[in-house]
Parts: structure tokens; sequence; C-alpha cells
């Protein structure tokens, strides 16, 4: 009988173990927030698309979230390489086709920021700028329950006008063309190579 006492106090010691680490793995649990609301989020040559899956709502060029929320945001591309980038960030997010970044983001105010592509593709600042408008939880669940009814958030282009400045850019997966100065060295670089003056 003594001898299966040193056993079964390293059974119960074992048992207060597992227990202590389960309750340790259920209060840490508990430190980390599921996101709240999940937003897919795709760059377009030359506007962005918020789609809210779980609302059945999408919006063009501004994203509506709910302040103090634990938000995901599912970044992706339709097209070409883009960034995702708003005003107080440290870093841009870069955006490939065909792969989907996560992006926890949390605003802790009401307010309205601003965003854009930041990869450096021509899209830059110029025409892929979008607001962020952070409202309280219920000011938010009152916009989405009004866009649900009547949809006015979602207006994409009707064409794919490329903006006349960045048609001079082909770097980055984006298709360019020829700037004027460009153009003007490619015709002086012809004239010094064959000796004659460039035509126009």
């Amino acid at each position: 009988m003594k001898s299966s006492m040193p056993f079964v106090e390293c059974l119960m010691g074992l048992a207060c173990i597992c227990a202590g680490a389960f309750f340790l793995g259920q209060t840490l649990g508990r430190g980390v927030t599921r996101p709240a609301l999940t937003v897919r989020v795709v760059a377009h040559q030359w506007w962005w698309e918020f789609d809210y899956p779980s609302l059945g709502i999408k919006t063009s060029d501004v994203l509506y979230l709910p302040s103090a929320t634990n938000v995901r945001l599912e970044l992706a591309s339709a097209d070409v390489i883009h960034s995702f980038w708003i005003v107080g960030m440290k870093d841009p997010v870069d955006i490939v086709p065909g792969v989907t970044r996560p992006l926890d983001l949390v605003v802790k105010l009401p307010g309205e920021l601003y965003g854009t592509c930041d990869s450096g593709c021509a899209c830059a600042t110029g025409s892929m700028r979008f607001r962020v408008l952070a409202s309280s939880p219920g000011s938010f669940d009152q916009w989405s329950a009004r866009e649900r009814l009547l949809p006015s958030e979602f207006k994409p282009p009707h064409t794919r006008v490329v903006p006349a400045w960045a048609l001079n850019t082909g770097h980055d997966g984006h298709a360019g063309r020829d700037s004027p100065a460009d153009r003007l060295q490619r015709l002086l670089d012809e004239a010094a190579s064959t000796g004659n003056r460039p035509s126009r």
C-alpha cells in the first residue's frame, strides 16, 4: 500500500498541472478578441471596393467602420500590385494579385481618416484615395440598416478611365505609356545613334 502512494501523488500532481494549464489557456484565450466585423477590401485601377459579406453591403471609395471595434480587413487586388495605407499606419500593406492579406484594425474614436494606394505604382495619392468614416457602433448599425434597405454607397466607375498623369508609368505591373519626356529622350537617342535630326 505504501509503495503505491508515490504513484498516486504523482498522478494527482500531474492532474493539477493539466487543470492549471487548461484554466490558464482559457484565461489567455479571453484576452484575444476575435474580429466583430470582416470587410473584404478590393483594390481596382483606380478605385476601392469595400464589401461587408455579413451585412450584404458594398461601398466604393468610402470605408465605413464602427469605432472601438476589432475589424478584420481582407485585402485583395483585382488587377495589379497595390498597397493599402491609412493615415496613422506606420507602413503600407502590399496587395499582390491572387493573394489575400488580412489586416486587423481598431479605430478608437469616431471621426474621418484618409487612405490611399501607397505602393509607388502610379495609383499613389492621385487617384486611389479613399475615406474612412468611423462612427459609434450604434450609429454604424443604423447606417448599415439603412444601406441594406436602400443601397446607395456602391458606385463603381462605369468605365476604366486612366488618369492622364498616370500614363507615364510602366512599373509595378501597371500598363504604362511614354510620357512627353520619355518620347523626347527616345528621339534624342535615335538622333544620336543615326546622326540625323529627330523626326517629329
